[in-house]
């Protein structure tokens, strides 16, 4: 195998016998046994062949896969479920042994394929950690040296030390990752695991993916989630009934993908939200209704010297009911209550928006729009109102809200008084008979015309 290719298969297949009985199973092996005792193209060979053949039927989950992979690079894999994605996974990670063809694997393999699929249930989340590491090859030593990276990563807290049957499936895979990173394989294998995750641990994932791609580990990638395989991968398989389809550049072989199976998920969609209970919200000169429906508990951080303090947010749907699910293309409106602490002369507010893969979707506030607030006098309050169509793909998205003044270096820069980071998740769903989904992060204004 070449230097700089880490997986290379040719002509790979995988078949599995099925077979028509029981004693089918014990006869056949007997006949075909017995056909090798003749020459190939005697008589008794060609029947005894024929009766052990009517016992049982080959089912091809791969035929004739051929395709290679850079070190370093990130391959996706996509198709439709029983595509045959896992089982070249499998396959590539060891766990299964191909029928044909031929398959060349370099280095450390870390394979997240089933949730847990590592564990044992009776162990502890330590005791499996420490179990994986030996699996790897590593000492208990090494593992004394990552285990609070580990911990830390997998952020479960006092369930470490609970058997892991006892875990959710949320937990189950934070504990699978936090592994699978930790013991820097050469070729980290990913089978939809990233799906099961909240929102904020799913963007952890992603920055840390994206870090150990720079660092050279060689990632493959299934999923059916082709914004994520857009982002990561630079080369995508595209397998239909076992077969490849099509290997080639991210946006064409999804291209392909949609192309195939588009029509069968179109009709696919979430539904839309009922009107929420409580009516439009009351106007936005009441901070009492910004204080009932606070949100900034959720937030996973906050800083800043506190001069300007973000003291309260609430965000409704398009309804106007107090909600964290708003509607491909609606409106939701976010309001903020400040605080000033001390006199502020140019008080300013700013929205940052995050894809699951910690993509910065969009970044915008009063300097940029060029709202000019007037300045507050220490204990003043105020409510500032933002309206944000939602021209969002539909998913899952985190948002960052922060209070500052404007610096003589232009309007994307400031002095921070206070930021709440890791709020929402905001949910973006879609109702088809309003609107359909499209391709890409964000939908821009189009018009078209014949």
């Amino acid at each position: 195998m070449e230097n700089d290719i880490v997986i290379d298969a040719k002509s790979l297949s995988k078949a599995y016998r099925i077979w028509e009985s029981p004693s089918a199973r014990l006869k056949s092996p007997l006949l075909e046994g017995a056909a090798r005792l003749f020459p190939g193209n005697s008589m008794p060979h060609r029947s005894l062949s024929a009766r052990a053949a009517r016992g049982y039927r080959d089912f091809h989950a791969l035929r004739d896969i051929t395709f290679s992979v850079p070190r370093g690079g990130a391959t996706g894999i996509i198709g439709r479920n029983g595509s045959g994605k896992s089982t070249l996974l499998q396959l590539i990670a060891g766990t299964l042994a191909p029928t044909a063809g031929s398959l060349e694997v370099e280095g450390r393999v870390s394979a997240l394929l089933e949730l847990g699929s590592g564990f044992n249930p009776e162990f502890t989340g330590r005791e499996n950690v420490y179990l994986n590491g030996a699996i790897f090859g590593l000492t208990h030593a090494e593992m004394d040296a990552k285990f609070d990276e580990i911990a830390a990563f997998a952020d479960i807290g006092e369930f470490l030390e609970q058997p892991v049957k006892t875990y959710s499936s949320g937990m189950m895979v934070r504990l699978a990752f936090s592994v699978g990173f930790s013991v820097r394989p050469d070729i980290l294998i990913i089978d939809e695991a990233l799906s099961v995750g909240d929102v904020f641990f799913q963007q952890k994932c992603f920055r840390k993916l994206h870090g150990m791609l720079e660092g050279g580990v060689t990632l493959l990638f299934v999923s059916h989630d082709m914004e994520a395989v857009r982002n990561l991968c630079e080369q995508v398989v595209l397998l239909d009934q076992g077969r490849m389809n099509f290997l080639g550049a991210p946006d064409e072989t999804v291209s392909r993908y949609y192309a195939l199976f588009g029509s069968r998920l179109a009709g696919s969609h979430t539904g839309a939200d009922a009107p929420a209970a409580g009516g439009p919200a009351p106007p936005v000169e009441r901070k009492a209704f910004v204080l009932a429906h606070n949100i900034l508990g959720s937030a996973k951080s906050r800083h800043g010297d506190g001069r300007l303090e973000i003291a309260a947010l609430s965000l409704e749907n398009e309804h106007g009911a107090p909600s964290l699910r708003v509607e491909m293309t609606r409106v939701a409106t976010i309001r903020i209550l400040l605080r000033a602490r001390d006199p502020i002369a140019e008080p300013s507010v700013g929205l940052n928006l995050y894809d699951r893969m910690a993509n910065l979707v969009f970044a915008a506030g009063t300097r940029q729009l060029g709202v000019v607030l007037d300045p507050m006098a220490a204990g003043e309050e105020r409510v500032v109102t933002f309206r944000l169509t939602c021209n969002l793909q539909p998913g899952e998205y985190t948002f960052s809200i922060e209070a500052s003044e404007p610096s003589a270096e232009g309007p994307n820069f400031g002095f921070l008084h206070d930021k709440h980071e890791g709020l929402g998740p905001l949910a973006i769903h879609y109702e088809s008979t309003h609107t359909w989904p499209f391709y890409g992060i964000a939908r821009l204004p189009l018009e078209i015309s014949v």
